[in-house]
């Protein structure tokens, strides 16, 4: 019974983060590196679009929202985004009952984001 408890928690600790994309549009974009991508936690005041929404969520016990963005940036460089909108924090804390005397409470972590590029202003002449 103790070895099953054990197994359980591994499996559910182990878990990692999942991403959802909702795009916006089919321009293709070079992928860049996440490194290249820039995290913004406010709307920049100079022009973009929003390519994408993203929403990275887990119901692993040890992951971080650091973590999620860490998923949400990967996902915006596939996209060839040139930065994100991290938008709040959202947890949720749910009850999984091992046995009835065992129970692990787990929290769902989510985090969503913009991914923009930035409008490329042209000279007139």
């Amino acid at each position: 019974m103790r070895a099953a408890l054990g197994l359980s928690i591994a499996l559910i600790a182990s878990g990692c983060a999942r991403a959802a994309v909702e795009r916006f549009d089919d321009v293709p974009r070079p992928q860049r590196a996440p490194e290249e991508v820039q995290v913004l936690l406010e709307k920049p005041d100079e022009p973009y679009t929003v390519i994408a929404v993203v929403e990275a969520k887990t119901d692993a016990v040890f992951e971080s929202f650091e973590e999620l963005s860490q998923t949400l940036v990967a996902e915006a460089a596939k996209l060839g985004g040139d930065a994100v909108i991290l938008g709040t924090e959202e947890k949720e804390s749910n009850v999984l009952f091992i046995s009835p005397t065992n129970q692990i409470v787990m929290d769902q972590k989510k985090l969503r984001c913009e991914v923009i590029v930035f409008e490329k202003l042209t000279g007139s002449s």
